[in-house]
């Protein structure tokens, strides 16, 4: 009898990633969440096949405005489904390769106690568009284009795609994941093998 590994958590950012924040004088709190395309869809198509939390550098009154948009426009309710909501209070504070100070997002937070029981860190995968944001825990990234706005962009449609295709391999964490899109648009099967 095979061994079913347990049920992915992915843990996705919000800004650039999800939505795009403009300022708008006439909006709730003078900002408006502009969702990217295929949100819904890309929400609905993981959210069968991962447990989904949310982790972002901003705060957490912009994490949760921009949760209630989304809930407002798909009628999805990450807020209420996400295993956990981290904000900018769980990131550090580091001197990127650029030297300018900026949030990241230490992977190390995926080794506590809580979160290991139920997804050992091989079942831990993370959508961010700022690969610096995992610089000490690459094998949990999938990273994705920035987007501000383009209504054109099919990046959530590809990756949902992309992420269903991957969800039963039992270690995520030794997948190559970098030009996931390339592998995805060519139809090659997704490789075993470890992130180099």
């Amino acid at each position: 009898m095979t061994d079913v590994p347990p049920r992915p958590l992915l843990v996705l950012d919000v800004d650039e990633t999800l939505w795009h924040g403009v300022p708008d004088a006439q909006a709730t709190g003078g900002v408006r969440f502009l969702l990217r395309p295929h949100l819904a869809e890309f929400l609905t198509l993981v959210g069968e096949r991962y447990d989904l939390a949310v982790w972002t550098a901003a705060s957490d009154d912009w994490m949760h405005a921009g949760l209630a948009a989304v809930r407002q426009v798909t009628g999805v309710d990450l807020a209420s489904r996400a295993v956990f909501l981290w904000d900018r209070t769980r990131c550090t504070w580091r001197r990127g390769e650029d030297g300018e100070y900026a949030f990241r997002k230490p992977a190390r937070k995926f080794r506590a106690p809580w979160l290991r029981a139920r997804y050992p860190r091989q079942r831990v995968l993370a959508v961010d568009d700022v690969a610096s944001n995992y610089a000490c825990g690459y094998g949990h990234l999938v990273k994705v284009t920035s987007w501000t706005g383009d209504p054109t962009d099919d990046e959530l449609r590809a990756l949902a795609r992309y992420l269903v295709s991957i969800a039963d391999e039992p270690d995520l964490g030794r997948l190559e994941k970098r030009g996931w899109r390339a592998r995805l648009t060519r139809g090659e099967a997704e490789p075993s093998g470890s992130a180099g």
